[in-house]
């Protein structure tokens, strides 16, 4: 995936599908825990908000639009069952352009087996192993790294971490590809103020200084649900959130949604142009933010 001048490469980022549990959900043996509130919370009110005809269409306008990579920052199950894998992993082989993925929150609502879960996902997060994030996805003059946000936490709480090993494999992974276009996954975002403190990032402050320091393209989040575009803290690193693939919603950046990147090769670096795409029953399709912007040689 060569990026050339006057020749786009086109990536598609969606985020927080939240398909449907399995129904009827399996033995209450799994529900002993913090799913129980996780389900009376589905149950209550999120199965009125994320609904299946919304991701479904957010596919298939993806599908039409025939991106080069698909870029999924996770949140594809509700309660991290191992059914909710695999029917995930189902649901990403219907997306016809190769697809990137990495955890969220609510697929690591309480510890698992790997190989019950995350392994289901294997083939879009190239073949990484549970201990092995973040990941380095290499095509032509890009160069994708998928970062593991995703713990276990408290009930009531969201929160991620990436952790002291994952970061310092981030900062050898950004140095050795700092002549490619660099863009980083992650679920949580690495700032603050975008979601509640119980669902932030606990480290945020120190990832955000090994990419500050080693430089990005851009960075690609989901998580907050909503279609935000800031920087990286103590960058002009562009920040990219996107709203829930599935959420139904009177708030229009947080109507459901997607990303379109592309970028080219310029002389001085490279250019991004970023058009976001919502959908609603009631309006069907608009475009909700048109930007384009200029990444340093260097930066990028």
């Amino acid at each position: 995936m060569t990026l050339n001048k006057d020749s786009p490469v086109v990536l598609a980022h969606l985020s927080d599908v939240h398909l449907p549990p399995p129904s009827p959900l399996p033995s209450w043996r799994h529900f002993t825990n913090k799913r129980a509130l996780s389900v009376a919370s589905w149950k209550r009110h999120r199965v009125h908000h994320h609904l299946p005809a919304l991701s479904d269409a957010i596919r298939e306008d993806i599908n039409k639009a025939r991106p080069g990579l698909i870029l999924n920052t996770g949140d594809l199950t509700n309660f991290g069952l191992s059914e909710e894998f695999s029917n995930a992993a189902a649901w990403l082989r219907t997306m016809e352009a190769p697809c990137l993925v990495v955890p969220g929150n609510h697929d690591a609502m309480i510890r698992e087996s790997w190989q019950q879960t995350g392994a289901c996902w294997s083939p879009w997060m190239q073949a990484c192993e549970e201990n092995a994030f973040p990941y380095l996805h290499e095509q032509g003059d890009l160069a994708i790294i998928g970062l593991n946000s995703a713990i276990p936490s408290l009930p009531f709480m969201a929160c991620g971490r990436i952790g002291k090993a994952q970061r310092a494999r981030l900062a050898d992974l950004l140095a050795a590809t700092r002549d490619r276009c660099r863009v980083v996954m992650i679920h949580h975002p690495p700032r603050g103020r975008l979601v509640p403190w119980r669902k932030s990032l606990l480290d945020l402050k120190a990832v955000a200084a090994v990419i500050a320091r080693h430089g990005a393209a851009m960075v690609l989040h989901g998580h907050s649900h909503d279609a935000t575009l800031s920087t990286v803290p103590g960058t002009s690193i562009p920040l990219i959130g996107v709203a829930s693939a599935s959420l139904h919603s009177t708030k229009p950046w947080r109507h459901s949604g997607w990303n379109r990147i592309a970028i080219e090769r310029r002389d001085s670096g490279w250019e991004v142009d970023l058009t976001t795409r919502q959908f609603t029953q009631a309006l069907g399709w608009r475009y909700s933010r048109h930007r384009t912007w200029l990444i340093r040689d260097g930066q990028g």
